[in-house]
């Protein structure tokens, strides 16, 4: 019945209204909760003619009655009955402060503060539908609210549910959020999943706006979510001079790593933690240059191009190297197929990288502290660990500063490396 009540069925009204006299007390309080929101009854008369109900359910019940438009509606009487659910301490408190979130999502817009008191409320399924009040009515005073949830494991998909659901009218808020650096990351990383779902083109070119940003994870989601939509609307304009500057700067990300690695001899130190870690990250920006090329040229199977180029298999690999030497555009060309070209060894690819950028890292101290910037935080516990392993006591600082991240990772690394130094 509850289920029925929140999708609003009205098919089984003849059935819920005989459950009204069902011996469980439970099923009865479900059974007028149904009803007095959906059949439009008289609570107190229904009350009087079949006796006891749990206490929340009668409160709701006319709380609901006294919010209806018509002869009845008092949304002062209405406001202070629900101000008490709200407010319900004690052993019964968050079925009663259940109850009021549920209630609140179908009654007329004049319970605001109600609504915003059950969205901080400590239990979590309160909260939960207490989103999904605000879901029914999308008012942009309450987004604010909404985006913070983005950032709990356990409401962050209840969050992102309504902000879709709201679409074109959060475009600009979510926007505002994702280009703000003092927006919780963990808030900003799950927005362009939410663009993406709206998937219009104000949300597009949102994503489209936000492309060249310092968090790689955040980046990965902007990137992943315009594949998506292009995908599904292909006819939406796209941005091309700013997604074409957003590859030449991954391109140049990726030069950047080579440089890295050649500083902290890759050939030596194959098996060293950091330089794996610096090779997965690199094997990340590969991934995200390919599906940025996917945007551009969404004509031609780049993906199977993307799969090709890491193929052992020179008949293979060196078909998609071909694919890509008709598809690119020859600065693009230039640029980027010496970073995929299999005869292109290593050791070139770092002395390529050194002249691109403009001279070399000064050594393995600045190799590291270049890690220390990427905002990556993965690579941000690579340099960690090397901080410590080669007793760079320079950039201690660094480690002090990391010791409370939020990342566990960079957290436990700068934990171990500081014991290192010590």
């Amino acid at each position: 019945v509850s289920i029925l009540s929140e999708a609003r069925d009205t098919a089984v009204l003849p059935v819920v209204d005989e459950m009204l006299r069902d011996t469980d007390m439970r099923v009865r309080t479900e059974a007028l909760l149904y009803l007095t929101h959906l059949a439009h009854i008289d609570p107190l008369a229904r009350i009087e003619q079949l006796g006891d109900f749990q206490d929340f359910s009668i409160r709701s019940a006319m709380v609901a009655f006294l919010a209806r438009p018509g002869d009845t509606q008092n949304l002062e009487a209405a406001s202070l009955l629900l101000d008490a659910m709200v407010a319900e301490r004690g052993p019964d408190g968050a079925r009663t402060r259940l109850e009021a979130a549920r209630l609140l999502g179908s009654l007329p817009v004049h319970f605001e503060s109600q609504l915003r008191t059950l969205l901080d409320d400590p239990d979590v399924e309160v909260v939960r539908h207490a989103l999904r009040a605000v879901g029914r009515q999308c008012k942009r005073s309450f987004m604010e609210p909404v985006i913070e949830r983005l950032g709990s494991p356990t409401l962050a998909k209840d969050a992102a549910d309504v902000l879709a659901r709201c679409g074109d009218r959060v475009v600009g808020t979510l926007r505002d959020h994702l280009v703000d650096t003092e927006v919780p990351i963990e808030q900003r990383r799950e927005i362009p999943g939410v663009l993406q779902r709206i998937g219009t083109p104000t949300a597009q070119h949102a994503l489209v706006e936000n492309l060249i940003c310092s968090d790689t994870i955040l980046r990965f989601r902007i990137i992943s979510g315009l594949n998506k939509l292009r995908q599904a609307h292909p006819d939406y304009d796209l941005d091309v001079r700013t997604v074409e500057t957003g590859l030449v700067a991954e391109i140049m990300g990726h030069y950047r790593s080579y440089e890295i690695l050649g500083t902290l001899g890759h050939t030596a130190n194959a098996d060293d933690p950091v330089t794996r870690g610096l090779q997965e990250s690199m094997s990340q920006e590969l991934e995200r240059i390919f599906r940025l090329l996917q945007l551009l040229f969404p004509g031609h199977d780049i993906h199977s191009a993307y799969v090709g180029i890491q193929s052992r298999n020179p008949l293979i690999h060196d078909n998609a190297l071909e694919l890509l030497d008709n598809v690119l555009r020859p600065q693009l060309r230039t640029l980027l197929v010496p970073l995929l070209d299999s005869e292109v060894s290593v050791d070139e690819r770092i002395e390529l990288a050194n002249r691109i950028l403009g001279g070399r890292l000064g050594g393995r101290e600045e190799a590291i502290t270049a890690l220390i910037y990427s905002e990556d935080p993965w690579l941000k516990a690579c340099a960690a660990y090397s901080i410590g392993a080669l007793g760079l006591k320079s950039l201690k600082h660094e480690l002090d500063r990391w010791l409370d991240d939020a990342d566990p990772l960079l957290r436990e690394t700068a934990r171990h490396s500081k014991a290192q130094l010590a």
